[in-house]
C-alpha cells in the first residue's frame, strides 16, 4: 500500500492536470489583401469594403447596415443596451473572400486547443455571424448557447480594423485570461494579417468596451465531427504529458485501501456539457474536451471500464448515478419513496457517497425510504470522489441562461467519469513502467 503522502499527491496531481491548461487558443495569421475584402447588404444593395484599407466612413456605413446584437434568455431574443451593445449581420447577409476552411488555420485550432489523439479529429465549422463593435460596443459576461451536443468551441476572427479597447475576456473559475486582438494584430511581423481566438464554448467569455475606431469580428461554431473506430491506446503511446496523469491513477487503482469490495470512482470533468431532458450522457464518451478526453484515453490505456455519468446529489437526502438527464423538478417536493422508484425506473443507481480516502459524504439517506417495508430490496453501490463532483444538478430544467442566442433545448452541466473498479481481489490493471 502506498503512503498517505503519495496518495494525496497523485489525487493533487489529477486535480492539477484538470485545470492547468487554458480553455482557449490565440494567435495572428497571415491572409493576403485580396482575403480582406467583405460584400454585404445594406439598405437591399450590395456593397463592399476592403478592411485592409477601410475609413472610420467606410467602416461607419458597415456599422449602419447592421442589425442591433441580441442575446439569449433561455427561450427569448431580448435586446438591452446595458447588457450588449453591437451591431451584426447574420451569413445569409454577407460574404467574406477569407475562407478558414480552404485555409489550415483549423489545423492550428486543432493543436492549440486540442489535445491527444483529439489532434488529428475533423473540424466542423459553421459560420454563425459577422459583428460590428463601434465606440461604446461591448458584450457583458455570457456563454455561448450550445446548439447540440456535438458543439464544443467558438473561434473569433478579428479583422485589422483600428480600435481600441475590445479586449475579450475568458473566465472559469479564479482564474482569468485577456485576448487584445488589436494589439496581436498591429505588433505581428506579418502583414496583413488577422487574429483569432478559439475557445470551449462552455467557459464565460466578455468583449470589454470598445474606446475608439471598430472592432469587425466573424464568429464560428466549432463541432466534433463522428470518430470512426480508433485504435485502443496504450500505456506505450501515452503522450508525456498524460504518462503523469496515468502514473497518478495508478497509485490510486492499484491501492489496496482503496474500494477494497468495488465500486466506482467518481472524476468530476472540468467542462460543462449540452443536455436536455433524456440526453444519454454516455454518448458523450466520444466528445469529451481537452483535459477530459485525455483523462479518457488514459483510462483505456491503463484497462480500467470507465463511462460519462450524471451524478445526483442530495435528491431528498440520497445520491445517485446516472447516465441520463432527468428532470426531477416536475415531481415537486416528493418525498424519496415516491422519487427513488422513479430513479431506479430510469436505470440510476443508488450510490453512498464517500471520499476516496474513506469519510463519507453521503448526505445521509432518507429515513422514509431507510424503514420502508421493501429496503432490504435497496443496494447501494460505493462511489469514491477523486475530484470534486458536488455539483448539485438534481433539478435538472431550463434555467435562465445568458447567452448569444435563445435556447430551451440544451443547457450545460457539470459530468464526471465514473470508473468501474472490481474488488481488489479481482483488480486487473495495465501495468506501468513509471520511466
Amino acid at each position: 500500500m502506498a503512503s498517505q503522502k503519495s496518495f494525496e499527491s497523485a489525487v493533487n496531481s489529477i486535480r492539477t492536470f484538470l485545470s492547468t491548461r487554458p480553455p482557449y487558443c490565440n494567435g495572428t495569421y497571415p491572409v493576403s489583401p485580396e482575403q480582406l475584402t467583405l460584400f454585404y447588404r445594406s439598405d437591399g444593395s450590395n456593397a463592399k469594403i476592403d478592411l485592409a484599407r477601410a475609413t472610420p466612413q467606410d467602416l461607419g456605413k458597415l456599422e449602419a447596415a447592421c442589425q442591433p446584437a441580441t442575446f439569449g434568455v433561455n427561450d427569448e431574443n431580448v435586446y438591452d443596451e446595458s447588457y450588449r451593445k453591437a451591431g451584426k449581420l447574420d451569413s445569409a447577409d454577407f460574404a467574406t473572400s477569407f475562407d478558414v476552411e480552404d485555409s489550415d488555420l483549423l489545423d492550428l485550432i486543432d493543436q492549440g486547443l486540442l489535445e491527444g489523439d483529439d489532434e488529428e479529429r475533423v473540424i466542423k465549422l459553421e459560420l454563425y455571424k459577422l459583428n460590428v463593435y463601434g465606440k461604446g460596443s461591448f458584450f457583458k459576461a455570457h456563454k455561448d448557447t450550445p446548439r447540440s451536443e456535438t458543439m464544443f468551441g467558438s473561434l473569433v476572427i478579428a479583422f485589422p480594423t483600428p480600435h481600441e479597447g475590445g479586449e475579450f475576456i475568458l473566465r472559469e473559475k479564479e482564474h482569468e485570461w485577456k485576448v487584445d486582438l488589436a494589439k496581436s494584430i498591429s505588433e505581428s511581423s506579418q502583414q496583413p494579417c488577422v487574429s483569432y481566438v478559439a475557445f470551449f464554448s462552455d467557459v464565460e467569455h466578455e468583449v470589454r468596451m470598445v474606446t475608439s475606431g471598430y472592432r469587425v469580428t466573424l464568429t464560428y461554431n466549432l463541432y466534433f465531427t463522428p470518430m470512426g473506430i480508433m485504435p485502443c491506446p496504450t500505456v506505450s503511446t501515452l503522450a508525456p504529458y498524460e504518462r503523469t496523469l496515468a502514473e497518478a491513477l495508478y497509485e490510486i487503482v492499484t491501492n489496496d485501501a482503496v474500494l477494497p469490495d468495488g465500486g466506482y470512482l467518481g472524476i468530476g470533468l472540468r467542462h460543462m456539457y449540452p443536455v436536455e431532458e433524456g440526453t444519454d450522457v454516455t454518448d458523450f464518451r466520444n466528445y469529451l474536451k481537452g483535459p477530459d478526453a485525455a483523462l479518457g484515453r488514459v483510462l483505456s490505456a491503463l484497462g480500467l471500464s470507465w463511462n460519462v455519468r450524471v451524478f445526483y446529489q442530495n435528491v431528498d437526502g440520497m445520491e445517485y448515478l446516472h447516465s441520463r438527464i432527468v428532470d426531477l423538478s416536475k415531481w415537486g417536493q416528493m418525498c424519496c419513496d415516491v422519487i427513488h422508484p422513479i430513479m431506479r425506473r430510469s436505470g440510476a443507481q443508488l450510490v453512498d457517497y464517500v471520499h476516496v480516502t474513506g469519510w463519507k459524504k453521503s448526505s445521509g439517506g432518507c429515513s422514509c425510504l431507510n424503514s420502508a417495508e421493501d429496503s432490504e430490496e435497496i443496494k447501494y453501490v460505493q462511489l469514491a470522489e477523486v475530484t470534486d463532483l458536488e455539483v448539485d444538478i438534481s433539478k435538472v430544467q431550463v434555467y435562465v441562461m445568458y447567452g448569444n442566442e435563445p435556447t430551451v433545448y440544451h443547457a450545460y452541466v457539470k459530468l464526471c467519469i465514473a470508473i468501474d473498479l472490481p474488488s481488489w481481489g479481482a483488480r486487473s490493471i495495465n501495468r506501468l513502467q513509471v520511466q
